[in-house]
């Protein structure tokens, strides 16, 4: 069960045979336990509200494609150098980068520009649902379990955390905040071009649109300025 690792989609392979792929081989592997277990990450995190996780996933306003890549996430079958060192296929576990242990979590929100971009993202889901960006977990990312009050909320916020995981897992750890902010208001265009729009996630989205929200001394709502 620990060395599950499925490759990535090819280019010739569709989205819909993908997610079949990756799901035949995690319930292969599940059934092939004496007796039949859970799915492994639900094994590795058993106090966590899974029947919530997948429903938050299937319910993200997203691509198909987007929402493969962030279902592999949630299953923690990302190639880290910390998951290929742990089943021998990897001389280390450490990022050649930055020499720090290259976990999921690590690549996701601290190595290169990962911190200020998930610095951002908690900036941009606080001021959406109005509270401070501290208490925005990291594992959102990886068990989105959530429930907030309004639907469209919930859809806005899970879009943005699916926004944060293709960005991080496809872009170059080089890239800045403010390449984040254009790919997210590229990505909101696209959005609010569907009809149903407003009762999906109502105008939750344009707060991606508010100026300064890359600068390091804005917080939540509002710029904090000094004496």
């Amino acid at each position: 069960m620990d060395i599950a690792y499925v490759p990535g989609q090819r280019r010739t392979e569709t989205t819909q045979a993908y997610k079949s792929r990756i799901y035949t081989t995690l319930t292969a592997l599940s059934i092939a336990m004496s007796p039949p277990q859970g799915m492994r990450v639900e094994k590795l995190w058993p106090r966590a509200d899974w029947q919530a996780i997948w429903k938050n996933l299937t319910e993200t306003p997203t691509s198909e494609t987007d929402m493969a890549v962030w279902y592999k996430v949630i299953n923690d079958i990302i190639p880290t150098n910390e998951r290929l060192h742990r089943i021998s296929m990897a001389p280390t576990d450490i990022c050649k980068e930055c020499n720090n242990k290259d976990t999921l979590l690590y690549r996701l929100t601290e190595c290169g520009e990962s911190k200020a971009t998930w610095d951002l993202t908690q900036k941009i889901i606080a001021r959406m649902l109005r509270t401070s960006p501290s208490n925005k977990p990291r594992e959102w990312l990886m068990r989105p379990q959530f429930c907030l009050w309004s639907p469209q909320s919930q859809k806005a916020v899970l879009w943005v955390l699916s926004r944060h995981v293709v960005y991080r897992l496809s872009q170059q750890r080089s890239l800045s905040p403010q390449d984040f902010l254009d790919f997210l208001r590229r990505s909101k265009w696209k959005i609010h071009q569907l009809p149903g729009r407003r009762k999906l996630v109502a105008n939750f989205l344009t707060v991606v649109d508010v100026p300064h929200l890359t600068s390091p001394r804005y917080e939540g709502g509002e710029m904090h300025v000094g004496t």
